[in-house]
């Protein structure tokens, strides 16, 4: 009998510390595993959606989450996306910054290259920054697997932000680890918190953001040339795949685009995206000009209330509850960025519904045409329309565009009536035009950038904000 239930009480003993083993290994690999399995439990990944109140960032400071050593198990690092004045100065260091807090006096810029190939031409600006400038950022900000990242800043910039924001997203980050703080540093005043003058002293990492010979760029979320030509294409051919696409810059039935490496020239064409609708970026706050982000379900009000190329017809609540994708775009990725922090990081937060952000844009796609195109000017002579790409070129957009409009047919504007200068991109586009399969030249890239992974899809899903 003895014998009997020291057996019993052994079997017990195991199974219990089996539990506990168990459970162990389930803290360890969520704790340790960073962004590659974060985990649910951390404190800062608990946010409703991807803002943060002061109170709550104010709660994390009290508990020296910030700037925590590094491999802490839940620890927060701030940006603050504070661009410098025109004399040079800052605001970070003027009017002071959250206590803790980094600058990225850069801005927006920060996360934008200007030299990067993509389909036909061998240099487009304000794409998306490359693994090299992340880690670089990633590593003097002491980021490591256990960051929550918050952004902020100074100026009410909603663009600087979100620019931060989408980029972390492209390059591996889960949204569990990426905030927005809601209100920006003037909620931190209003709450009655104060504002330092005092710089951090920053233990710099050894993170990236491709471990262990594994990128997890997360290129799902960003939509290539190529990749954004088939889903235009899908579209207009009945969009049995329910993507809607959110032009969120154009002011009118018209857009109006200069050139993103030179503002002096313009586009050789504007016009709207087929099936796209407006979507303006600055409405996605209230009030109008501050960082206080709309709630997801006032977002999807505005969503359907879009309207299209005609000016007229809304997208309407059938189409946005019908919505498997959604893809934002502007003219340079930036304006764009907004929308997508706004859809992905509160509107559809928790959601399958993928959210997707077009970086080249229209300053990219208004320079798809072909050198054959001509156009009247504004003298009324036929004149060659200013496009570069090879006669017959598969890059060229002119055809997926609604209310094409060529602009040497234009003036600068009502009351200058010189004729608008088109640039002249010829140095870019490369002599021999790459296939579609090989003109995602940026993904491809940043897919292989220290990984010895290529052809898959790094990081978690574009709607997912991650978990054990």
């Amino acid at each position: 009998m003895a014998k009997q239930a020291w057996r019993k009480g052994r079997v017990m003993l195991a199974s219990m510390l089996g539990v506990v083993a168990l459970t162990l290994l389930t803290l360890w690999g969520c704790g340790g595993g960073g962004y590659d399995q974060p985990a649910t439990s951390a404190v800062t990944m608990q946010t409703a959606n991807a803002l943060v109140t002061a109170e709550q960032l104010k709660t994390w400071i009290d508990a020296g989450l910030v700037n925590k050593a590094s491999g802490s198990y839940d620890r927060v690092v701030i940006l603050d996306v504070s661009s410098n004045e025109t004399d040079g100065s800052n605001k970070y260091n003027t009017v002071g910054h959250i206590p803790g807090a980094q600058l990225i006096s850069a801005g927006a810029n920060a996360f934008q290259d200007n030299t990067r190939a993509e389909g036909p031409l061998s240099i487009t600006g304000n794409m998306v920054c490359t693994g090299a400038t992340m880690d670089a950022l990633i590593q003097n900000a002491g980021i490591d697997g256990n960051t929550t990242i918050v952004f902020t800043n100074n100026a009410n910039n909603t663009i600087n932000v979100a620019r931060a924001y989408t980029t972390f997203r492209y390059w591996g980050f889960p949204k569990a680890r990426l905030k927005v703080l809601q209100g920006g540093n003037p909620a931190w005043v209003t709450a009655g918190y104060s504002l330092t003058t005092a710089v951090p002293t920053i233990q710099k990492s050894t993170y990236g953001v491709a471990q262990n010979g594994t990128s997890r760029v997360n290129t799902d979320m960003r939509v290539s040339l190529s990749e954004m030509i088939a889903y235009v294409q899908g579209v207009v051919a009945g969009n049995a795949n329910k993507v809607f696409i959110l032009d969120t810059i154009r002011p009118g039935t018209v857009s109006s685009t200069t050139d993103l490496l030179d503002g002096n020239f313009y586009t050789p064409f504007d016009g709207a995206i087929k099936g796209s609708y407006r979507f303006p970026y600055a409405n996605v706050v209230s009030p109008a000009s501050t960082l206080y982000f709309k709630d997801a379900a006032t977002l999807q009000t505005d969503i359907s209330a879009a309207v299209a190329g005609d000016g007229v017809t809304a997208l309407g609540d059938a189409n946005r509850d019908s919505a498997k994708t959604f893809i934002v775009f502007c003219r340079a990725g930036n304006a764009a960025s907004v929308a997508y922090f706004a859809l992905d990081g509160i509107a559809y937060y928790n959601s399958n519904v993928d959210v997707k952000w077009y970086d080249g844009s229209l300053g990219q796609w208004n320079l798809m045409a072909s050198s054959s195109h001509t156009a009247t000017d504004t003298t009324g002579a036929t004149v060659n329309a200013g496009g570069k790409l090879a006669v017959g070129s598969i890059w060229d957009t002119t055809l997926l565009t609604d209310n094409l409009t060529w602009n040497v047919g234009r003036t600068i504007s009502t009351t200058n009536l010189t004729q608008r200068p088109i640039i002249n991109y010829t140095s870019r586009v490369f002599g021999v035009e790459p296939s579609f399969a090989q003109g995602n030249q940026i993904e491809d890239a940043d897919k292989a950038y220290r990984s010895t992974v290529t052809g898959t899809t790094g990081g978690g899903s574009s709607s997912g904000g991650g978990g054990c």
